[in-house]
């Protein structure tokens, strides 16, 4: 059990890229004992292990799996979104998505994945359709249906600037959580998609010169440009509240903004 964690808190660490002595100074701890934990000779208290896991913002997800590895039980509840707990984060949630009409927001979870749209969602990508049965599957993951050549590459005039840096978000958050499988599985997912250039297959630091990317759509009957912000749920004590968060839409030009509001007519 210590040498598991003691493993898993030196990744981390090397994810963060902090030596010892600055994740002792941190957690409130001795760079003496910290050495002693990753190398396993030294077993850490419970209160160690969530001071060293907050010191080096480890998702909720992960600090249960280093208390684990530590001998410990986990202490951060995983519930539903349906579940009766998150009922008030479930209406902030229906809030913001109301507050955001008529252009669109997707709730996601942390690996991307579709939970909750609202209606000018629902009407935005209804313009842009998936083109096979895989765009379909491929378009409940909003990473994978960008770089999909069945969901909404097709429709993307500048699919290399908005795929690029979309995965070049998803390597940092990899790199962010070593310990989330499920994510890796995703970006392997993403690089194994066809037309994926090589040097996406590294982290590379996205770069624009404008202060956002624009995402710009063109079917046969529309043509949008649109940028996007994500709302997270701050101090967070539940691991799915820690992980959801909101994609919304926004128009990025007059002629966007019309068109987005007659579809709603």
């Amino acid at each position: 059990m210590i040498d598991a964690f003691g493993s898993q808190l030196r990744s981390w660490r090397t994810a963060r890229r902090i030596s010892q002595e600055q994740l002792a100074g941190r957690a409130g701890v001795s760079a003496r004992h910290l050495s002693f934990v990753e190398n396993g000779r030294a077993k850490p208290s419970r209160e160690v292990v969530l001071a060293l896991a907050g010191a080096l913002d480890v998702p909720l997800r992960e600090r249960n799996a280093l208390l684990t590895a530590a001998g410990f039980a986990a202490v951060f509840q995983t519930s539903p979104l349906d579940a009766d707990e998150l009922r008030h984060l479930r209406r902030a949630i229906d809030h913001v998505l109301a507050q955001q009409e008529p252009f669109g927001a997707v709730v996601v979870d942390g690996r991307w994945n579709v939970l909750q749209t609202n209606q000018g969602a629902q009407r935005l990508f209804a313009q842009f359709p998936p083109i096979t049965p895989d765009g379909i599957a491929a378009s409940a993951n909003l990473v994978l249906a960008i770089v999909h050549p069945g969901a909404l590459k097709p429709y993307l005039v500048n699919w290399d600037e908005v795929a690029g840096l979309l995965v070049a978000r998803l390597h940092r958050e990899v790199s962010a959580r070593p310990a989330d499988e499920a994510l890796h599985k995703l970006l392997a997912t993403v690089l194994a998609q066809p037309e994926v250039p090589a040097e996406w297959r590294v982290l590379a630091p996205g770069r624009i010169a404008a202060p956002f990317a624009t995402v710009h759509l063109r079917s046969p009957t529309l043509e949008l440009r649109l940028f996007t912000m994500l709302t997270s749920i701050g101090t967070a004590l539940d691991v799915t509240a820690d992980e959801v968060h909101i994609e919304s839409y926004f128009p990025a030009d007059d002629a966007t903004e019309a068109a987005l509001r007659a579809l709603a007519r």
